[in-house]
C-alpha cells in the first residue's frame, strides 16, 4: 500500500515534467548560412548559437549615430556579449550578433572574425557603446552608441 502511495504522489509531478519536456532542434547542415551579415554575404550557423550563461535581465537599450539601434547583453562571466543591430545604412533590422572577449577595469571589448567577409568589434565604458565592422575589401564602419532609447 506504501508503494501505491509513493506512485500517486508522484504521478504529478511526473505529469508535469513530461508537459515541460521538449525536443531537440534538428542541427543544421555545416557550413549553412543562416544569418546576413551584410546584404551580399552571410554569417555561419556556428555564430548564431552560444554555450555561455546569459542572465534572464534584459539587454541593455543603445541609441546610436545613423538612426542605429543596438540591444547589447553580456554573458553571466562576461566573456561574450550577444547584439541585435539595427542599422539602416547597412540595411540590417535587428540583426544577431555574438562576439566573443573580456572586461578589462571599466571597458569592455569583443570581437567576431569568425566571417572572413568581415570582423565586427563592440566596446563599452561607462554608458557608451561603439560597434565597428572592417569589410576584407578595407570599406569601414562605426556607429557611436550612448545607453538609453531616443
Amino acid at each position: 500500500m506504501k508503494t501505491l502511495t509513493k506512485i500517486a504522489t508522484a504521478l504529478p509531478a511526473l505529469a508535469l515534467l513530461s508537459a515541460c519536456a521538449t525536443t531537440a532542434p534538428t542541427p543544421t547542415a555545416p557550413n549553412t548560412p543562416t544569418t546576413p551579415t551584410t546584404p551580399s554575404t552571410t554569417t555561419p550557423a556556428s555564430e548564431s548559437v552560444t554555450d555561455a550563461a546569459y542572465d534572464r535581465m534584459a539587454p541593455a537599450p543603445y541609441t546610436c549615430t545613423d538612426d542605429s539601434q543596438i540591444l547589447a547583453k553580456q554573458s553571466i562571466n562576461k566573456k561574450q556579449v550577444m547584439l541585435t543591430a539595427t542599422l539602416p545604412k547597412v540595411n540590417w533590422s535587428e540583426q544577431p550578433i555574438i562576439l566573443n572577449g573580456d572586461v578589462k577595469g571599466d571597458t569592455a571589448s569583443y570581437v567576431n572574425e569568425s566571417n572572413p567577409e568581415v570582423v565586427y568589434a563592440w566596446h563599452m565604458t561607462g554608458d557608451k557603446g561603439i560597434l565597428a565592422m572592417k569589410w576584407a575589401d578595407g570599406k569601414e564602419y562605426q556607429v557611436d552608441c550612448k545607453i538609453g532609447r531616443s
